[in-house]
């Protein structure tokens, strides 16, 4: 199994110009690339860029027997997969089939935007995962977008990490690595004030799946898990001007988070909760000089 990176997040929406309206009002996030014809002609999609060859890929589906129509019915609207893409999907979904583990439908989807398969949440760590093998027909990151800000508004950079909260740390981590080839480092006992547990999966463009079990009642990871489950939590953009960019959110009648910015071992951090913001958290982050980077190695 070779995974090369993260490709897309996969957001569900129940009204897509709506949603998309907010992206670019809120974040200054302007969606591109819109199509009316997949999903059997029952799905509008488009994505947004996110500065490091990945992007979010934001769908509003209407038929009833669809997964992504599915999941918004079920668990609402948010974030509802991350895409692997790897190089070689038919050997990495016999692999898991050999471990035993489904695959959605048993299939691997010959699609507009590559060869794609499917392993839902109950059989990996809580949210949906797509390998995704591209082709001819498939979207590309732009070779004319370059390193500038992906926003219009403020100094959003890139994708910095995905958060998501688990019930068990060790055996979360044992099992993605077990499925996707990914093994889990930098791990720590020594955040949230004593009562988290965290660690880290490199997804190979310079951003990682940020994974935390959390016990303390209070706090924002532990009130998540416990109204919804283990899930995908939020998506951290990086930004070099946090600052400017929350006196921004301010001036525009966004609230955040606690309506601070939080000086956290990971860097400077403020959160922009889904009422008030898109269907998902939105963490802003400007790493400190000791901050976890991506390795060089």
């Amino acid at each position: 199994m070779t995974i090369v990176r993260v490709q897309h997040i996969g957001i569900a929406v129940k009204d897509f110009q709506g949603t998309l309206n907010k992206f670019e009002k809120v974040y200054g996030l302007k969606a591109r690339d819109f199509r009316d014809d997949q999903g059997k002609g029952m799905q509008h999609d488009s994505r947004i860029l996110l500065g490091n060859d990945c992007w979010i890929h934001i769908v509003h589906n209407w038929d009833p027997n669809s997964r992504v129509y599915q999941f918004v019915e079920n668990v609402g609207e948010g974030l509802e997969h991350i895409a692997l893409e790897t190089d070689d999907i038919e050997s990495d979904v016999q692999r898991i089939r050999d471990m035993g583990v489904p695959i959605f439908q048993d299939k691997i989807f010959d699609a507009n935007d590559g060869y794609e398969a499917f392993v839902y949440p109950e059989d990996g760590i809580g949210f949906t995962i797509e390998l995704i093998q591209p082709h001819a027909t498939s979207w590309t990151y732009p070779e004319d977008v370059g390193q500038e800000a992906i926003s219009d508004t403020m100094g959003l950079l890139r994708l910095h990490h995905i958060g998501v909260g688990v019930d068990d740390l060790k055996s979360a981590c044992e099992r993605f690595e077990n499925l996707f080839g990914l093994p889990a480092r930098d791990f720590r006992d020594d955040q949230g004030q004593g009562m988290q547990l965290d660690a880290r999966v490199l997804l190979g463009n310079e951003c990682w799946l940020h994974i935390v079990q959390n016990w303390n009642p209070e706090s924002r990871v532990n009130k998540f898990l416990q109204e919804r489950g283990q899930e995908l939590e939020h998506l951290a953009l990086q930004t070099d001007t946090i600052e400017n960019d929350i006196g921004y959110l301010n001036e525009n009648g966004i609230p955040i988070y606690q309506d601070k910015i939080f000086d956290a071992n990971d860097g400077y951090e403020a959160f922009v909760y889904p009422d008030d913001g898109v269907t998902f958290t939105v963490e802003l982050i400007q790493p400190h000089s000791h901050s976890w980077d991506y390795p060089e190695d």
